[in-house]
């Protein structure tokens, strides 16, 4: 399975949204950067973390680093747009990404707000403020077309925190990184951390590995030791020994009970 990344595929290194036509077949891929289509014509199959979803015009889906999938479209118009999640607003990403992936089917004054403003994205993405404002309106309106909870005026540092991690999660990641990204200092973040989520902050980031490393070796051909790396562990027994503490089971083990279920 081959992992897409901003450096190949985002040359600007922000953002990359074109308006294609497309015709093809994609294989189970992964990448390191958001990536949202709308399909302006025809129609396929998505299949995203092992499930598929038929797509048709006026749909719209938005996949996370943190997603698998591959691509089936026949005779299709759409916009492809591809992100760092550094660049957008982080209250309408991070409630976004709390659903991913995401699929919307859009109606009505929603469908032509995303065919005018997907447009106007994909005429002005080498103006960079530009585009940057015109992408946080589209994720906005994902948002508000969601039926989203009534949200906290202000995002809590621990949610943008949780927006950082899944940026950075196959990096080397520490506490202080996240408690620095949110102006506060470890202690404090550590215990706000816990008071939140109810889990430390190490055990959420593990937690995130350990699920990504499942999808892995769910997913793709990687060998174990790759997987491990690719999951942001860099002590392979350690990350093996872990790894039967989370699921119950080693991952080669793992591996085959899934293949042959």
């Amino acid at each position: 399975m081959e992992k897409y990344t901003g450096k190949k595929f985002i040359e600007n290194g922000y953002l990359y949204a074109h308006k294609k036509n497309e015709n093809a077949y994609v294989e189970m891929h992964f990448h390191d950067f958001f990536e949202l289509e709308y399909i302006i014509s025809g129609g396929g199959m998505y299949t995203v973390d092992g499930i598929r979803h038929e797509i048709e015009a006026g749909e719209l889906f938005l996949l996370t680093p943190f997603n698998f999938h591959s691509v089936d479209i026949h005779d299709a118009e759409l916009y492809n747009v591809m992100f760092s999640g550094d660049i957008c607003n982080p209250f309408f990403l991070q409630s976004i990404t709390d659903k991913a992936p995401v699929f919307l089917k859009a109606e009505g004054g929603a469908r032509r707000f995303f065919d005018s403003a997907l447009a106007e994205l994909c005429n002005n993405a080498d103006d960079r403020e530009l585009a940057i404002i015109l992408l946080d309106a589209v994720i906005a309106r994902l948002d508000k077309e969601l039926s989203r909870d009534e949200r906290q005026q202000k995002l809590s540092a621990i949610s943008r925190a949780e927006l950082f991690i899944l940026n950075n999660f196959r990096n080397r990641l520490t506490l202080a990184d996240a408690a620095a990204q949110v102006a506060l200092s470890p202690t404090y973040f550590s215990r706000l951390f816990k008071e939140e989520k109810g889990i430390t902050f190490k055990a959420y980031l593990n937690n995130m590995r350990f699920e990504y490393a499942k999808k892995l070796l769910d997913h793709s051909d990687m060998t174990v030791v790759q997987i491990c790396a690719e999951c942001g562990f860099n002590d392979y027994p350690n990350f093996v020994r872990r790894f039967k503490e989370h699921t119950g089971e080693y991952p080669e083990k793992y591996r085959k009970r899934r293949e042959s279920e």
